[in-house]
């Protein structure tokens, strides 16, 4: 086994260091509120399986992307490349990592044997579950609403994404039974297979992607159950103050606001890239990574107070959306980046 922090360190050692090698990730997460330890270290077990491999190694071992003291791994998405040897590749808990971690700097040899009974199925059908509520004098522009409906394997998917799922459904079902009627279409979209590969996400905006400016904007829910305690966007800069004035709404649920920089969440990335300007609610993330992707993610982690106060946020914020006299304007495409 040899050892090395990132994906960074891995590209400073020669190759000749690294074949034959098992490649032991060792980067240990950080918790924080806004999720970024998880964008700091998650291309571990996204690209490193591929890096690795290119530089001869035999096998690749990633210290847990989440942030559990427990002795269960996190799972979660790689993607191999044709021109690297598919080499196995495996998460191990934070605990254990530890443990290797020793073994390793008693400065002696650590050799590690590894048996994965993990596949790859044939693809098969699945699909977006969609639902709306029809606009009245524009109802042909939309305010779409998104979460995903599958999970990893490992748990019960309550926080990711049972709980997104739960908002934007409560969101447009209090709408509807407050007889309210929107001035835009309110369009709630579940997203199929978000985890492994995001083909619900891409497949609804292959087919909308001539109706872009008809998406006036988009808001997802897939960051766990917290409080939300940021509102961001991604608008364009003269559409600036809509967005702070529908902030002023929100901002007694103690939320603060961000920059315009938001993402949008993974599902709507496909459409955010090809112009679709999104809002960010974006939920307390302290606690989520040690329960993400792993066994431990289950309904008793879930605070029901804190999805009161994120409902409300979203209502407020996609009623507000559908009745506004403006739009956000859109983006600029952005140009197609290389897939992980």
């Amino acid at each position: 086994v040899i050892e090395v922090a990132d994906i960074d360190a891995l590209a400073d050692i020669p190759a000749d260091q690294i074949a034959g090698k098992i490649v032991f990730f060792n980067k240990r997460m950080l918790a924080t509120r806004d999720g970024q330890g998880y964008s700091d270290t998650v291309k571990a077990r996204s690209r490193g399986p591929v890096l690795a491999s290119r530089k001869g190694a035999v096998a690749v071992v990633v210290r847990s992307v989440g942030t559990s003291s427990d002795r269960i791994a996190h799972t979660g998405a790689l993607k191999y490349k044709d021109d690297a040897p598919k080499i196995p590749a495996i998460a191990i808990s934070n605990a254990d990592a530890d443990i290797v971690a020793y073994q390793i700097a008693q400065e002696v040899p650590v050799t590690l044997h590894m048996k994965l009974t993990s596949r790859v199925l044939p693809d098969t059908r699945s699909a977006n579950v969609v639902g709306e509520i029809t606009g009245s004098s524009k109802k042909n522009e939309i305010v779409l609403l998104g979460a995903h409906l599958d999970s990893w394997d490992l748990g019960t998917g309550a926080i990711d994404d049972g709980t997104g799922v739960a908002i934007v459904i409560e969101v447009a079902r209090l709408i509807r039974d407050a007889g309210l009627k929107p001035d835009r279409t309110i369009r709630v979209v579940l997203f199929a297979n978000e985890e492994f590969g995001l083909s619900g996400a891409k497949q609804y905006a292959e087919a909308h992607a001539g109706q872009l400016e008809e998406h006036i904007v988009g808001m997802e829910s897939d960051l766990g159950s917290g409080r939300i305690w940021r509102f961001e966007s991604k608008v364009a800069e003269e559409f600036l103050p809509v967005v702070r004035a529908i902030y002023s709404v929100i901002e007694p649920l103690d939320i603060v606001l961000g920059e315009n920089e938001a993402k949008g969440g993974a599902d709507f990335s496909p459409m955010r890239k090809l112009g679709m300007p999104v809002l960010g609610l974006n939920h307390d993330a302290t606690e989520y990574f040690s329960y993400h992707h792993t066994a431990s993610d289950t309904l008793d982690k879930v605070d029901s107070e804190n999805l009161k106060q994120a409902v409300a946020a979203f209502a407020a914020v996609t009623w507000l959306a559908a009745n506004m006299d403006t739009t956000f304007g859109l983006l600029e495409p952005e140009e197609p980046e290389e897939e992980w």
